[in-house]
């Protein structure tokens, strides 16, 4: 089912920024902590990744909604350095709405310890793959309604969710039951984008001044599939960094020999948070 497009989700109308805050990105959120809801509130469970290559499970985070359910529910994935303390925001904000969340560690099970700016760190691929090993977990909880399930995915995890709605992913892997419902990615790297078509209906929530992860190509490809009647939405916010939903102060990060800027935009933070709960009531609920 296509959704009601709307050319305010594309690059030439975009928001005006306001707040001065904000933090880092695949590393974002170092040292941030949140009083009232923290990661460990959750079920520690573990699964098997759908990445052949790694034989360790994969240590997640299970959070559920008060009640019995069944909840439809997201996959989250996470930036390069890890899961951050601010994950646990988005992991209340959706529990609140009734959803399910997993947040699986991708890193742990590797023996690394980030994969930002690491020479020969698992790739993209490996944490969607990841991802589809929470996928099948969840579909094998009697809490979850099986063909109600998201990805929602940040920077690195944002860029492993634009691998996770494509169909040529979703056809190699071919997992029990099918892709997701819904894909969601925050300033992902856009070289992670596919060609051909898409699996999944993609939202894309991006800033304009990110200069880590360009919106460039997102835009590019998302107008070509859009056009072809292909749900896929996006948002490029003006003005706004990487990490611009993450409250923290301003600052620059060095990986790979080149300096990023991140920060923080109320603005464009609050639309998202607004944008996210639209799209999953479409197609979740």
């Amino acid at each position: 089912m296509k959704p009601k497009q709307n050319r305010g989700m594309s690059f030439h109308t975009i928001m005006s920024r306001t707040g001065l805050l904000i933090v880092l990105v695949m590393i974002c959120g170092l040292g941030i902590s949140f009083v009232g809801f923290t990661v460990s509130a959750g079920e520690k469970i573990t699964f098997k990744s759908a990445d052949p290559t790694v034989s360790a499970p994969i240590p997640a985070t299970v959070f559920r909604p008060k009640g019995t359910g069944p909840f439809p529910a997201v996959v989250l994935l996470h930036v390069c350095s890890g899961i951050r303390a601010y994950d646990s925001k988005w992991v209340e904000w959706l529990v609140n709405l009734g959803y399910v969340a997993i947040l699986p560690d991708t890193i742990s099970p590797r023996n690394v310890s980030t994969f930002c700016g690491v020479s020969g760190a698992p790739d993209i691929r490996s944490q969607a793959l990841d991802g589809l090993g929470a996928l099948a977990y969840l579909r094998s909880q009697p809490d979850v309604i099986p063909t109600k399930i998201a990805v929602m995915g940040w920077s690195h995890g944002g860029a492993a969710t634009l691998v996770s709605a494509s169909a040529r992913f979703i056809n190699a892997t071919n997992p029990a039951g099918g892709g997701y419902q819904a894909a969601i990615a925050f300033y992902p790297g856009c070289a992670a984008f596919q060609d051909g078509n898409l699996a999944t209906p993609l939202l894309m929530l991006m800033g304009s001044a990110d200069d880590w992860d360009p919106p460039g190509r997102c835009v590019e490809r998302g107008t070509a599939l859009q056009n072809a009647g292909t749900p896929v939405e996006w948002k490029v916010y003006k003005g706004a960094m990487h990490c611009f939903d993450e409250p923290g102060p301003n600052r620059e990060v060095r990986v790979s020999g080149r300096t990023y800027h991140l920060g923080y935009d109320r603005t464009a933070a609050k639309d998202a948070y607004d944008q996210v709960q639209r799209f999953l009531r479409t197609y979740l609920q």
